[in-house]
Formats: structure tokens, C-alpha cells, sequence
């Protein structure tokens, strides 16, 4: 049933070998390249593949580094970008009709930031239309990504094409955008890590945005220690994002070993025990990360905040009203462009009324509290990234939001930094995800918790089976 590796290495072991001479660039991206030769037809995790413009910046990486001109740890590393950001001399689609013809003239300031670092673009990823998640849909521009665990099943949205692309090995991190748990659920159903940074953390200028209020930008990979690379790279002050927050950014990678000793962790288990009654399976493996932390060191308690219908409610206002003020102009005037999908969930939003809007900010500051009284206790604080096992891909619930509470959204709503890390597998083999979540600003501890479980839990030693 697994493979026996993923067929290419993660950012750190990578880093480590091209730095000292071990590796090239080249054949790293050669590597990827023939994977997604032989397994892109099946997954369909690209929008567009950047084959000889690749190999070209990894003739030009390996030349630099040969020189002398080493750049950090992301120089000549095969990188994925989602099809919602703008990048110069190509189109970004947001995988809508409405923008197939769409180019910007500028590219957006993460992209700027991972081509200053060195990494190497294998192209664009697939999403969920203007990365509304949800299920995937067969009516949008592009057909949906499949899951590298079993194809027949969701790879979770909106960062789809993200979360298939490093599952399968043809880019070894990839970015992903998060307004409603787009980088987290994918990164859960596909079984690697994801990084919804603090709010204002990672600019998001060049992102096409879903809300105003939430709307993150963060990294995609298969081990917390690589997200936390790529992290170091995307964050900072940019102030074209009026999002963004001048504050210092620091070293997300050299405390990644310092261990959990002494860090107290909070367990939100009511959300997939009481609030939803979870699988088995889920309740298991999330409980176990809180047991490895445990073992590690860590002070294990559980936190109790308003139920998650709550928190569903709250963000099934806010989000698709905020989508709709951004779409609204579209929707009015190219209805027939849209997926039928996309279009009817935006609608949603054109129902909201004002009342609705600012009672449900209200209500979210008051559950903002929660979480920072719960973190003024606890260092982190541990959930669930799912609640269900990965539904079907050609699942037909015409609104699939609105049958299970979202899980993710509670962290949108309060703009804390989260890291979604592999936790088990369902007994058909099905990877499971965590949410670890921490106070804002401080990535480097959540990342820390994270490298930790993940290096003493031995839940990365399984790899999905392409062939």
C-alpha cells in the first residue's frame, strides 16, 4: 500500500546536501520533473508546468553556488506556486473562467521573496475557483487535483493542487493561501505540513484575496522543519499589504530542536468529541499527539471555549459575505464565466445583511478572547485539522460546508498562527491532520512543538503509492 519514499527530499536534507556540493539543482529539478512526467497525468496537481524555464534556473542556481554565491537554504529548491498569484509574465487564474486572460504586470511579494531566496518555480498549482473550498468541482477552468493517498478522494481546498504536489514528490514545498483552512485541510488530507502564519505575518500583496479580514499566505511541505525554512524566507514587512504589521521577524529555524520540556499544552477536545462526534480514528490520533508531548517533556491539560457551531456560524457570515464584496462586480456582470459552484456559494454572501455582518464581528471578538485567555494558560493549544475522513472527489452535496462545522475556521476568526502536522491514519490508510496553534507572533514555538512531535512520533516513515 506505501511506497517506500516520497522519491525526492525534503528542504532541509536538500539544503544541507546542494550546500555542500553533494547534490545539484539540476538533477534535484530533473527529479521532479520526471515525477510529474510520469504521475501529473493522474494527479493533475498543475495548471501549468514550467519545465525548461526550471532546468534553466537550476543551471543558473548551480552556477551560483559553484562560485561561491550561496543564497540560504532555499537556493536551487524545487518550489510549487498556487494558481493565485501574481507572477509576472504569466496568467493567474484563480482557476476561474472570469480570469483566464488575466496578467499581472508585477509579481506578487512572496513569489519576489522565494526567487530572491533562489528557489526554483516548477509552476503553477491547482485550486479550488477563486479558492472557495469546500469539495472539489469538475465546472471551474482546470479538472480538480486528486489525492496522492487514493485518487478516488478529496485532496481537501483550497491549496488542492499544493497539498497534492508535495504529497507526491513533484516539488519539494509549495504556497498556499488560507482564508477558511485552505492551506490546512489540504495539508491534512494529503498528509504533509502547512503554515497559517499570524494575521499580517506573510504579506499577502499579489495574493488574490477570498476575504479582507483573514486571508493568510503561508508554506506547504512535507516536514514542519522545511515549512519553518520556507517561513523564514515569506515573512516580514511589506507595505504595499495593508494587512501587513512592521514587527520583527525571528528565527523559526535554529530553536526547532530545543525540545518541549517545560511547554504547557492545551487540549480542545470538545470540538472533535463532544461539539462533533469525530471517527474513532481522528480522536485517537489527535489525543496521541497531546500523549508524545507529553512523553516529551510537556504539561498536558484540556481548554473548553464556546461549542464549534459557534465558530462555523461566526465564519459562515463573515466569509462569504466578504467574498461576495470582493466578487461582486464580476458576478454582476460575467455570471455565466463562473462555476456553478463558486457562483452560488459567493451568492450566499449577497444575503448577509449589515446587522448579520457586524453582530458576527462582535461575537467574534468575544470569542477571540477565549482563545487568548486559553493561550495566557497554555503555550499551544491542540485540535483537530478534519473531522471526517477525505469524502469522495466527485462528492455532489451542493453545499458540503454546511453539513460538517469548519474546523479550521475558529484560527481565521482569531488570526493565530497554526501549523497543521500529520497526527496518524484511518484504518484504510488515509493520512490524518493536527492543528497546532499558538499566541500570535510566536511561529517559532509552534513550529518547535511541531518538529518535535513529528521527529518522535514516526508518522512520516509512510508515503503515498503512485505507481
Amino acid at each position: 500500500m506505501m511506497d517506500r519514499d516520497r522519491g525526492v527530499p525534503t528542504i532541509a536534507e536538500a539544503a544541507r546536501q546542494i550546500k555542500a556540493g553533494m547534490l545539484s539543482p539540476v538533477t534535484l529539478v530533473k527529479t521532479c520533473l520526471s515525477r510529474i512526467e510520469n504521475y501529473e497525468p493522474t494527479i493533475q496537481a498543475f495548471h501549468a508546468v514550467f519545465a525548461d524555464e526550471a532546468i534553466a534556473a537550476a543551471e543558473i542556481a548551480e552556477k551560483e553556488i559553484e562560485s561561491g554565491n550561496y543564497r540560504g537554504p532555499l537556493h536551487g529548491i524545487p518550489i510549487g506556486l498556487k494558481d493565485v498569484f501574481y507572477l509576472k509574465d504569466y496568467k493567474t487564474t484563480s482557476n476561474s473562467r472570469v480570469m483566464q486572460n488575466f496578467q499581472a504586470d508585477e509579481d506578487a511579494a512572496v513569489v519576489t521573496r522565494l526567487r530572491d531566496a533562489g528557489a526554483i518555480f516548477m509552476g503553477q498549482l491547482n485550486t479550488y475557483e477563486f479558492t472557495f473550498g469546500g469539495r472539489p468541482t469538475f465546472d471551474a477552468l482546470y479538472p480538480p487535483a486528486r489525492n496522492p493517498w487514493d485518487i478516488t478522494r478529496s485532496t481537501g481546498g483550497s491549496s488542492s493542487g499544493s497539498g497534492a504536489a508535495v504529497a507526491a514528490g513533484f516539488c519539494l514545498g509549495a504556497l498556499g493561501s488560507d482564508a477558511g483552512g485552505s492551506i490546512r485541510t489540504p495539508s491534512a488530507f494529503c498528509g504533509v505540513a502547512g503554515m497559517k502564519a499570524t494575521f499580517g505575518r506573510v504579506s499577502a500583496f499579489g495574493d488574490l484575496p477570498l476575504s479582507f479580514s483573514f486571508d493568510c499566505v503561508g508554506p506547504m511541505t512535507w516536514t514542519s522543519e522545511d515549512s519553518a525554512i520556507m517561513l523564514q524566507v515569506l515573512a516580514g514587512y511589506d507595505e504595499r499589504d495593508p494587512s501587513a504589521v512592521e514587527t520583527t521577524v525571528p528565527d523559526y529555524v535554529a530553536p526547532l530542536n530545543d525540545g518541549v520540556r517545560g511547554l504547557k499544552v492545551g487540549m480542545l477536545r470538545h470540538f472533535y468529541t463532544k461539539d462533533f462526534e469525530a471517527p474513532p480514528e481522528i480522536i485517537t490520533a489527535i489525543d496521541g499527539v497531546g500523549n508524545t508531548l507529553r512523553d516529551l517533556g510537556a504539561t498536558v491539560g484540556e481548554i473548553n471555549v464556546s461549542p464549534l457551531i459557534d465558530w462555523h456560524a461566526v465564519g459562515r457570515i463573515i466569509l462569504p459575505a466578504e467574498a461576495y464584496a470582493i466578487h461582486e462586480e464580476n458576478l454582476q456582470n460575467r455570471w455565466a464565466e463562473f462555476g456553478p459552484l463558486a457562483r452560488n456559494r459567493m451568492m450566499l454572501g449577497s444575503l448577509v445583511r449589515a446587522v448579520d455582518y457586524i453582530q458576527a464581528q462582535r461575537r467574534r471578538t468575544e470569542l477571540l478572547e477565549e482563545i487568548e485567555t486559553a493561550l495566557a494558560e497554555f503555550d499551544v493549544i491542540i485540535t483537530t485539522a478534519m473531522l471526517t475522513p477525505q469524502p469522495p472527489l466527485d462528492d455532489k452535496a451542493p453545499f458540503p460546508f454546511l453539513d460538517v462545522p469548519m474546523i479550521a475556521v475558529p484560527f481565521n476568526l482569531t488570526l493565530h498562527p497554526v501549523q497543521t502536522v500529520r497526527a496518524g491514519f484511518f484504518d484504510d490508510g488515509m493520512p490524518i491532520g493536527a492543528q497546532i496553534v499558538g499566541r500570535n507572533w510566536d511561529e517559532a514555538t509552534v513550529l518547535k512543538v511541531a518538529h518535535s512531535f513529528e521527529k518522535n512520533a514516526g508518522q512520516l516513515k509512510r508515503f503515498p503509492d503512485l505507481n
